[in-house]
């Protein structure tokens, strides 16, 4: 433990990792029974020959004493799970909680909390007063992550009346009949009480309680059934929504347990596929439902894809796994989930009325920024999760890869640029390198601190093209690509053997090659927006404020990734970018750079549209960039003109490889 440092509360705060610590608690569960049963078995045989056996007393105290301590064992592991935890300094894994919220009269107070909660939720939703559904909806928003309130609750309701739950209250504010008008005076407040009952089920995942146990296979079991009682036929109730479509409108809030999260996903793409193979057809229309399953964003909630997808973009490990996982697709051969859902699923218009929602394939691409990058999208990535592994470099690959065979995969849906951008930015060496002439050394010229995407020359051009083509996704992979150039240049110059060149020859190459990224990525905007004979927006006070709040975690990530195969994680994390060459270059793009002689900043990026004055930009930063991380003019000197060289050679390796079309 150590004091807060934060100066926040004064408290004190522990690190905890924890997937170390959910294990301990598996372990002291399991064993301490054990211990206990074993210790009683032999008290009772050893009595009978009339043996002493004060010594299994004291067997029996410490099996006790385990017993006593799994609700605070429990209650930490539950501190740990919350998603605004901050990283416990220096050790990778573990998240700061605050000692002062670990006490038995804390659980005690959540397990009453748990009670009362339980049995207004338990009542029919009509039933409930005005005032007893803010007092649930309070219960929910103050207990959702208090130890043991949320596997209380929703072990208590089970599976089938959580959907139930949910599918009634969300239908309070319908009238009962054409012309009439609901008298239901909470309304206005359904969003939260979506919210707020999302977050608790999240939470009472993350317990392997019996109760809860029980509640996630019997979700996964019920997803594609009715969640309420079919009436007689011919012309009885078809019995409501499927329950994926209910469950995963409570899945737009809250960290999932991952293995419910697979086993979630593997039966809802099952029905997936069946239902929209079936769509089109007599009594089948896709999927939908009359009642109103969702109060949140401008999306109806009907396609139950949409509130997994925002799931999977909370949960990075299951999000990995989810679009790896391989399921057979319509010829009978297994493909995996990333291909059906961005190559070949029709995603279905799910639109409120009088709204245009694009939120399903939205939330697609946060889901992919989760599992090919390790953390959830807008979080600047740790020290672990620049290390990528196998299988999330595999799935960056088989992205660019299947973008660069269709660019319209990507055009037809360009709001999505935006996360295929931030991807990017983190898989900055790769890219490089699949655009470095130097087969054999290329790894020591971009090197990283985990596995490596493997990406044809031809493909990463075409991929980068479409996704500059868009402003969104032109502006951060310019920014990231910059930022990681200077990092990465500062870097090599403090470490002169770690590339089989001299450190000038370094510092050329890696500016030459700058200068061929952003003329790729500068054609693609340039193209674009002649395409779209569209005038090109001014870098106006509103742009560089809104940069910065993407650009924080975006530029912070792209640094760690440049420079911790050279010093090491903690040493990137310790420092920051405070001055550091990264630092300067993205101060300088957003506020302009000195160095003409005069008052006035240059100011770069200002008309993407005008290819001159992109080149020249692009020269100006890749100059900057060699002077901040060298501190030498003759460097800088030489690198305008191989950015400049660079810039112009892109455009041959654009027609060579088709990528503007």
């Amino acid at each position: 433990m150590r004091p807060d440092d934060r100066g926040s509360s004064g408290g004190v705060f522990s690190g905890i990792d924890p997937d170390k610590l959910n294990g301990t608690i598996d372990s002291v569960r399991r064993d301490q029974s054990t211990l206990q049963d074993r210790a009683y078995y032999y008290k009772t045989q050893l009595a009978y020959y009339g043996i002493g056996t004060k010594e299994f007393a004291d067997v029996l105290h410490v099996a006790s004493w385990a017993q006593d301590e799994l609700p605070m064992l429990k209650r930490r592991y539950h501190l740990a799970m919350k998603m605004d935890n901050d990283p416990y300094p220096g050790v990778k894994g573990m998240v700061q909680i605050n000692e002062a919220a670990v006490s038995r009269a804390a659980n005690a107070a959540a397990a009453k909390a748990a009670k009362r909660a339980t049995e207004l939720a338990k009542k029919d939703p009509e039933d409930l007063s005005p005032d007893e559904f803010d007092e649930l909806n309070e219960l929910f928003a103050q207990n959702y992550d208090e130890y043991p309130f949320a596997e209380k609750v929703v072990g208590a309701l089970g599976a089938k009346k959580t959907l139930q739950l949910w599918e009634k209250m969300s239908n309070l504010d319908k009238p009962a009949g054409y012309g009439e008008t609901s008298d239901f005076a909470r309304a206005d407040k359904l969003d939260d009480m979506q919210k707020n009952l999302s977050l608790t089920v999240a939470a009472a995942t993350n317990s392997d309680s019996p109760a809860m146990k029980k509640w996630k296979k019997d979700m996964v079991a019920i997803g594609d059934q009715p969640v309420g009682e079919k009436g007689a036929p011919p012309y009885g109730d078809s019995g409501g929504p499927e329950g994926f479509i209910v469950m995963s409108n409570l899945m737009r809030y809250g960290d999932y347990d991952d293995k419910f999260l697979e086993d979630y996903g593997t039966a809802l793409v099952k029905e997936d596929r069946r239902i929209l193979e079936n769509a089109g057809q007599p009594y089948s229309s896709g999927w939908g439902t009359t009642s109103t399953v969702n109060h949140l964003g401008n999306d109806e909630g009907n396609d139950p894809l949409t509130g997994y997808m925002k799931a999977l973009a909370n949960s990075p490990d299951a999000a990995t796994n989810f679009f790896t996982a391989k399921q057979k697709g319509d010829d009978g051969k297994a493909e995996t989930n990333f291909k059906y859902l961005f190559e070949e699923r029709k995603w279905p218009d799910d639109s409120m009325p009088g709204k245009e929602s694009v939120t399903g394939l939205n939330s697609m691409g946060h889901a992919l920024e989760a599992a090919t990058t390790g953390h959830r999208p807008g979080e600047q990535a740790t020290a672990e999760d620049i290390k990528h592994s196998k299988e999330q470099a595999g799935l960056f690959s088989a992205l660019v890869k299947s973008v660069s065979e269709d660019q319209d995969r990507l055009r037809d849906h360009e709001f999505l640029s935006d996360s295929f951008a931030n991807i990017s930015a983190e898989y900055m060496p790769d890219l490089q390198r699949s655009l470095d002439a130097d087969v054999k050394y290329r790894d020591k010229l971009y090197p990283t601190s985990g596995a490596t995407a493997k990406i044809e020359r031809v493909d990463a051009l075409r991929f980068l093209h479409a996704v500059s083509r868009n402003e969104e996704g032109y502006e951060r992979l310019m920014v990231s690509q910059h930022v990681y150039a200077a990092a990465l240049m500062e870097a090599q110059a403090k470490h002169p053997d770690a590339y089989p060149q001299p450190t000038d020859v370094t510092i050329d190459k890696i500016a030459y090659e700058t200068g061929l990224f952003q003329g790729v990525i500068g054609d693609g905007q340039h193209f674009q927006a002649d395409k779209n004979d569209a005038d090109a927006n001014a870098r106006d006070g509103a742009w560089k404020e809104h940069a910065s709040l993407w650009g924080g975690s975006l530029v912070g990530s792209a640094t760690s990734i440049a420079m911790a195969p050279f010093t090491g994680p903690a040493g990137v994390y310790a420092g920051g970018l405070a001055g550091t060459a990264a630092g300067e270059i993205f101060s300088g793009i957003l506020d302009g750079f000195d160095g003409d002689g005069s008052e006035e900043k240059q100011q770069v990026y200002q008309n993407v549209k005008n290819a001159d004055q992109n080149e020249q930009s692009a020269i100006l930063t890749t100059q900057n960039s060699v002077k901040a991380a060298t501190g030498d003019d003759a460097a800088a000197s030489r690198a305008g003109d191989e950015a400049g060289k660079g810039f112009n050679d892109a455009g041959e390796l654009i027609r060579n490889s088709s990528a503007a079309e």
